[in-house]
């Protein structure tokens, strides 16, 4: 279809956090097994000149570091088509992020400008931030459907007679929102007569242990596909995803959609977008705006209608398997992609390949250590890039055994 040999996608992130797993992972894997594409990932820490050079694409998942710029100047120089894909709007992360001293520093946001220029096309799942990243970037940016993360999942069962699980999961960011929102909500409906359990995944909020209900808590899962196994033998009744509300949140994905069609409970969402772009309120989801009496209400409304609650979540079921299964999603990534398909980047001479080898690492530690120390200070530096590197090679080398 594309020539004698198949395209080479190669893919490349800080690790594989979900924005690489979904974005970029998931479905190229999807698209290889169809005969589409070849495609490898492998962190930019890692990236080597001979990794660039088995590609014929170089796909850049929320690049943003000097390992970024590196990479797809290289590509740039040996005839590689470079594509980025965002799923934030990097330029505008919030104070409240871990991340934003990262990406609020000027070196990176410099990094950001020069890829602006490197990359050929971009790609996210968000219609606001395509608009935002074609106005920077001054090209069409291809608008991909979010996938779900597991192969296949289960239509939603009605749990008669047990106990309600009002359940939470986020990420370490949002521990404030879990403090300033969900606990006082919580605390409402536990004073309303309603018998049910709350199940915390994620940070620890000040509200364990006070509530007047059952309350259990699990610390966090990094690990993407740990997280998926550990989901999906939830049995939650109802899934809290309140987002802060703000214009940088309009910005993101509707990934706790996805997540919470996948452990078979109705979710309760913000009424901001990316929700109200995908949420039917009171058919896929219930959308309540970010008060207490609000979220209360709606969660007291789900306990007191397990018929209502089944009906929604059989609904975002059925929504999401029909908009944002593997095999829904992929039509879309291969129509995305099929206009740098029939591209092959020129041969690279092995030996020089191999050979550039050792210098591309030694710039690419330097450049990077210099870009941490510039933004976090010498200290921090010596204090974590030692365990860091060595996370990132037990995860590299437990993949390479778990093929995850």
């Amino acid at each position: 279809m594309y020539g004698q040999r198949l395209p080479r996608i190669l893919v490349t992130g800080t690790e594989r956090i979900p924005s690489v797993e979904l974005g970029a992972i998931v479905p190229l894997s999807e698209l290889q097994k169809r005969g589409v594409c070849e495609f490898r990932y492998k962190d930019e820490l890692w990236l080597l000149p001979s990794d660039v050079a088995w590609s014929d694409i170089l796909l850049l998942v929320r690049g943003a570091s000097v390992w970024s710029v590196q990479a797809a100047r290289w590509a740039k120089q040996h005839g590689r088509i470079v594509l980025g894909y965002w799923d934030d709007n990097l330029l505008a992360i919030p104070e409240y992020s871990l991340t934003y001293p990262y990406y609020s520093s000027p070196r990176v946001r410099a990094n950001i400008d020069t890829l602006f220029k490197l990359t050929d096309a971009f790609f996210c799942p968000n219609p606001k931030l395509a608009a935002k990243l074609s106005a920077c970037h001054g090209r069409e940016v291809k608008l991909l459907p979010g996938v779900h993360g597991r192969e296949g999942f289960e239509p939603p069962k009605e749990r008669a007679g047990a106990l309600p699980v009002v359940g939470y999961s986020g990420g370490p960011d949002h521990i404030k929102i879990l403090n300033s929102l969900v606990g006082p909500v919580l605390w409402e409906v536990g004073r309303a007569g309603v018998n049910f359990k709350v199940h915390i995944v994620g940070p620890k909020p000040d509200f364990i242990g006070k509530l007047p209900v059952e309350t259990k808590h699990t610390p966090f899962i990094g690990d993407y596909y740990s997280y998926l196994d550990f989901a999906s033998k939830l049995e939650w009744d109802i899934g809290l995803a309140p987002q802060v509300d703000s214009e940088f949140t309009t910005y993101k994905t509707y990934i706790k959609f996805l997540e919470y069609t996948d452990i078979g409970c109705a979710g309760i969402y913000t009424k901001i977008e990316p929700y109200l772009g995908i949420i039917e309120d009171s058919v896929t989801g219930l959308l309540v705006p970010n008060e207490i009496g609000a979220w209360s209400d709606g969660i007291l409304r789900l306990l007191r209608d397990p018929a209502l609650r089944f009906r929604i979540a059989s609904n975002a079921y059925e929504f999401a398997q029909a908009n944002h299964s593997r095999k829904a999603v992929v039509e879309k990534y291969a129509a995305a992609l099929a206009p740098f398909l029939s591209h092959r980047g020129p041969p690279v001479n092995k030996v020089y390949a191999v050979a550039s080898s050792p210098i591309y690492m030694l710039n690419s530690i330097c450049r990077g250590s210099r870009e941490y120390m510039k933004i976090y200070g010498l200290r921090r530096l010596l204090r974590r890039a030692p365990p860091q590197a060595a996370s990132l090679l037990r995860r590299r080398m437990m993949r390479r055994r778990t093929g995850k």
